[in-house]
């Protein structure tokens, strides 16, 4: 698809087409084709609430990058399900044909990262990866407590004394 454009294209996420999975995470896509006429790149917006994991998927020929806005996530990945913790303002690459999930580490409080993909369209390639579910739900307790653990640690220091 070839672009005439001159000038940039403001495209915003309201009525944007969305979609919620079964494990509740939802997926925007803003810069996609046929909205925009882009040849190798397209983004989303991946919004995932408290307590809840994305299904293991990969993609087959597509590379993608995760840049976490806000919360706190793992990115379990490769056929061992290895966890990766950003932060938010890190970003987290993953080549072609490799498997991975998304994991919100909160119970309450929502995940939001933007997507960013070599694949047009946003969604053509998306491959579920159903037989690395166990090894994710295998993991998800542990991480969770291990990051509630973090958050306790940093929150235990020295006591402010009154005024």
């Amino acid at each position: 698809m070839e672009s005439t454009l001159t000038a940039a294209v403001h495209r915003s996420a309201s009525g944007a087409a969305a979609s919620t999975t079964r494990e509740g995470d939802t997926v925007t896509a803003i810069i996609h084709a046929p909205a925009v006429p882009v040849r190798m790149l397209s983004a989303g917006r991946m919004h995932i609430p408290g307590g809840r994991a994305t299904a293991p998927q990969r993609h087959s020929a597509t590379e993608s990058a995760l840049a976490v806005l806000s919360g706190y996530a793992a990115v379990l990945s490769g056929h061992d399900m290895r966890p990766d913790l950003p932060r938010p303002g890190d970003m987290i690459y993953i080549p072609p044909e490799t498997p991975y999930a998304v994991v919100n580490l909160s119970l309450n409080a929502s995940v939001l990262l933007i997507v960013f993909r070599t694949d047009p369209k946003f969604i053509a390639d998306v491959q579920r990866v159903p037989e690395l579910s166990g090894a994710v739900s295998s993991r998800v307790g542990q991480l969770r407590a291990e990051h509630l653990e973090r958050l306790m640690s940093r929150r235990s220091g020295r006591v402010r004394r009154p005024r």
